[in-house]
């Protein structure tokens, strides 16, 4: 059967001697593993639609669940990304944790818009790289059903005085229930993180904070991804030794 979708290359790896196994996030697919035969050839048409973190249109057979690649287009190269070590760093951070959160050919178009739309604040805006970073864990996790309670304590319910963030519950800590075993975190912070999980996926990094918040975010949405979907990435351990 030929199929026709468009998607974001996660990852690539070498299979045999001219071909490569492809991670793709679809729009209407879900992740799909691709076997891409001659890629590494020279002159192969398509290399540019193949290139890690590119959005191309794939037209591909399937047989049995199995994928081959016939012709790719791309749609988005996002060259800025390759520019800089730190930016390429952190590109290879958001894949490996979409490759993590997608289920093979579950169709999920949130965690492809949220893919393009971190690359392309990567590669083509000012914003922060930290502010990227956090705002990006903070969203996945929310659509990976790991979405933290900001609006209520987490042990009386009280709704007042939220003055902690208990990471292994994924809640907000009155200052009566608070401890120290919870990370403080100030009224602004928590807007941000009600903010991030509640907004449109195009707008996620359209909201100001300081510098001292911001550190307070990042150190929370870091641990709180590494938490949920418990592991740590060995690409954030190599974008964090960058910095």
């Amino acid at each position: 059967m030929q199929v026709v979708d468009k998607g974001l290359i996660l990852r690539e790896t070498p299979y045999k001697e001219a071909d490569v196994m492809l991670s793709i996030l679809t729009e209407s697919g879900g992740k799909l593993s691709v076997l891409a035969r001659g890629a590494k050839r020279k002159g192969s048409r398509v290399t540019a639609a193949i290139q890690l973190f590119t959005y191309s249109e794939f037209s591909m057979y399937e047989s049995g669940g199995r994928y081959t690649l016939n012709e790719a287009e791309p749609i988005e190269l996002f060259y800025g990304i390759r520019e800089d070590i730190v930016k390429l760093s952190l590109a290879s951070y958001v894949a490996e944790v979409l490759e993590q959160a997608a289920d093979e050919e579950t169709i999920d178009p949130e965690l492809l818009r949220l893919g393009l739309n971190s690359f392309y604040a990567i590669s083509k805006t000012d914003i922060p790289l930290k502010k990227i970073k956090a705002v990006f864990e903070l969203k996945v996790a929310s659509l990976s059903g790991y979405s933290p309670n900001l609006f209520f304590c987490g042990f009386c319910n009280k709704n007042e005085k939220l003055m902690m963030f208990d990471i292994q519950n994924g809640s907000v800590v009155c200052d009566e229930c608070a401890s120290r075993y919870h990370t403080k975190i100030d009224p602004t912070v928590i807007d941000a993180m009600r903010f991030v999980i509640s907004a449109d996926i195009k707008h996620i990094f359209s909201f100001k904070i300081n510098d001292k918040s911001m550190d307070t975010l990042s150190e929370i949405a870091d641990s709180y991804l590494k938490t949920h979907f418990g592991r740590n990435f060995k690409t954030n351990v190599f974008y964090k030794s960058l910095l």
